[in-house]
């Protein structure tokens, strides 16, 4: 019995003194904090990050969320960043930051209650007109969700309790990046609410949150139809269903980080994720909960490397992305003697608390930790894991948080300590699809992951068995898709669908005019339709042109995309809405016959969907994703001007098919 009790101290003992981050399976990621000395400061940081200009910027009250937590989908249409301000006067530092973006449009989120209308004054002195701020408010954070809706067009709605932030904030990126709205409402449905949805019937209605924060009961009564209700026991669980259930829709590896008790930071940050695709989770201060910790684990892609348990510091890295002030004492009440730069490779002497002593320039000082990488003999790629982009200070998500974020820490929840299905310890990153700039063969492999060989792109005669003047007296719209500052779909090796686009289509009118079509192009460069840039507003462009311009046909030009690089071929839409869907379906077929026919992609189909423009115009009218950029094989084949040539020619072979043979009964 003695035995047994020493051998169960012993044992208590040898765990007692493990490192605490020794955990079964911690987390391994590399941190980027975006912050500020405050959530002004914080907004501008991610202005900073994510853009060097912008055409529109979104300017939000500080500390009322009501009217922000929905505007994420019009913001990333505008791709306009949200400055944070107070509500009586704009932030000096805001001035600064409107100044380096220069926008020609500002959007006030919020009545005069809340942003005063001395804050027009200010932002006409900077040099803005009457005409270029607008103000989106109505009578209440319900009211001004709808009107922030009706700036989008979706067959989707996103439906979200506004008498709290969590909820919305969890599916911001999602419906940023789908261009969904999103709608606040409270346990009862407000008037502005159910007049929106009867006026709008979308299709599909997503509602975030259980029972408790929106009534079943309430719905059925007003005759919403839920198609998925995505919710949790607490914040966290229902963030992290939300983003698990949407991953589909992120094609980055990067996280994005806030907290799930304070506002602000997340706020601003939702804008940010959408540009780059990625989800956002919620966090307590100190610690990860269970929930978004699973996700978070389940995310990596390789295991982290064994902990060094020398802890002596050496050197680290500043990742402040404004850079970080040296103060001359450990405490932000410091006087501030320099900013040093962002990247910059300091030397720490010392450390008091969360403080590193260190002299730079030689002035000697103390720098936060937060901002510090410390240097590591790890030669694990910690970023095949992507990146976790922490939205605000130590304040709202603490040191501690950050370092189990790292795995140099463990957290305080059982369940988070447990095992988690094994990783490798490293993965080998895929080699860029060849753009024919070599003559090594290919390893034996299944055709359709073989590296594209531009060469066996065998030109096509467009003209081979086809009548001279062919589409004599037809006039043809050709809609490139995307452009100026929506690049539409973004291939592995960072190649954008709206050059892809824009170059077939350039080939095609070539092809229309010689065939004795009258061709009318969108765009035949680089640039947006609209003269204020949204998606709506670019959507519309092009409706009203090619309703102008009598066309006979509209053919619209893009690439397809998924998060899995598998998927490969060609699909064809139509819109039943159009009033001449029955043309439209027969020269969906007709182009997606003589497509598959001739290049040889992967026969996806012609399908039906509801798409803006397809639905909006007054002739035939369809919608051409040629291949997927996000396949390597296929986006290298969109990068060789033969497979443009090719495309262009067998979309004529299907336009001339639509019209030699009759429209099909049934």
């Amino acid at each position: 019995m003695k035995k047994i009790v020493i051998s169960i101290i012993a044992s208590l003992t040898l765990i007692l003194i493990l490192p605490l981050f020794a955990q079964a399976s911690p987390l391994a990621y590399p941190i980027e904090r975006l912050a500020g000395e405050d959530r002004v400061e914080t907004a501008i940081d991610i202005s900073n990050k994510g853009w060097q200009s912008a055409n529109a910027v979104i300017l939000c009250e500080y500390s009322d969320y009501a009217d922000s937590i929905a505007s994420t989908p019009f913001a990333v249409s505008l791709n306009a960043p949200i400055l944070l301000t107070e509500g009586n006067s704009l932030d000096t530092r805001v001035i600064g930051e409107l100044r380096r973006l220069n926008p020609q449009r500002v959007i006030l989120l919020g009545g005069t209650g809340v942003l005063k209308p001395s804050i027009e004054k200010d932002l006409m002195k900077l040099g803005l007109t009457s005409d270029q701020i607008e103000r989106i408010g109505g009578k209440d954070r319900y009211e001004t969700s709808v009107l922030l809706a009706q700036r989008l067009s979706s067959s989707s709605l996103i439906l979200a309790n506004g008498d709290d932030f969590p909820d919305a904030l969890s599916a911001a990126s999602y419906a940023g990046i789908q261009q969904i709205p999103v709608v606040l409402t409270s346990n009862t449905l407000p008037g502005s609410v159910i007049d929106y949805y009867q006026k709008t019937k979308p299709q599909h209605l997503i509602v975030i949150g259980g029972e408790g924060v929106i009534p079943s009961e309430n719905l059925i009564k007003n005759k919403f139809v839920v198609e998925t209700r995505l919710g949790g026991q607490d914040r966290y669980e229902t963030n992290a269903k939300v983003v698990s259930s949407m991953q589909s829709s992120y094609t980055s590896d990067n996280l994005f980080l806030a907290s799930g008790l304070t506002f602000p930071d997340a706020v601003a940050g939702t804008v940010l994720a959408s540009k780059y695709k990625a989800p956002l989770l919620l966090s307590e201060k100190n610690d990860i909960p269970p929930s978004v910790y699973a996700l978070m684990r389940g995310h990596m892609k390789v295991e982290p490397p064994v902990q060094n348990q020398d802890t002596s510091l050496k050197t680290g890295k500043i990742t402040a992305n404004g850079g970080l002030r040296l103060r001359d004492t450990p405490s932000t009440t410091g006087s501030i003697l320099l900013t040093i730069p962002h990247g910059e490779t300091i030397t720490i002497s010392g450390q008091e608390n969360q403080w590193y002593k260190t002299t730079y320039q030689s002035n000697t000082g103390w720098v936060s930790a937060d901002y510090v990488k410390i240097a590591s003999a790890n030669t694990a790629d910690l970023t095949l894991n992507g990146n976790v982009f922490i939205l605000g200070g130590a304040g709202v998500i603490s040191t501690q948080a950050q370092k189990i974020i790292e795995g140099k820490a463990s957290s305080t929840y059982p369940d988070n300590l447990r095992d988690f299905p094994s990783l490798p310890s490293g993965i080998n990153k895929p080699e860029p699809p060849s753009r024919g700039d070599n003559n090594t063969t290919p390893p034996s492999v299944p055709e359709d992951s073989k590296t594209y060989d531009p060469s066996t792109e065998v030109l096509i005669d467009p003209f081979n068995g086809y009548p001279a003047a062919a589409l004599k007296g037809k006039t043809i719209l050709v809609d490139p898709g995307h452009g100026g500052p929506d690049p539409g779909s973004i291939g592995p090796t960072q190649t954008y669908e709206k050059d892809n686009t824009l170059a077939i289509a350039l080939e095609l009118k070539k092809i229309l005019e010689q065939a004795g079509a009258t061709v009318i192009l969108t765009r035949s460069n680089d640039v947006s339709l609209a003269k204020d840039y949204s998606e709506v507003n670019d959507l519309q462009a092009r409706v009203n042109l090619a309703n102008s311009s009598n066309a006979d046909l509209l053919i619209s030009i893009h690439n397809d995309a998924f998060t899995n690089p598998e998927p490969n071929g060609t699909s064809t839409f139509y819109d039943s809405r159009n009033p001449k869907s029955n043309e439209s379906m027969h020269l969906a077929n007709s182009i997606q016959t003589a497509f598959t026919n001739s290049i040889k992609t992967q026969n996806r189909g012609v399908k039906e969907s509801r798409l803006y423009v397809l639905a909006n115009t007054n002739m035939p009218a369809v919608l051409i994703e040629t291949a997927f950029i996000t396949n390597p094989y296929e986006e290298a084949r969109l990068q060789n001007p033969t497979f443009h040539k090719n495309v262009a020619a067998v979309i004529f072979h299907g336009i001339y098919k639509y019209y030699k043979d009759p429209i099909p009964q049934s």
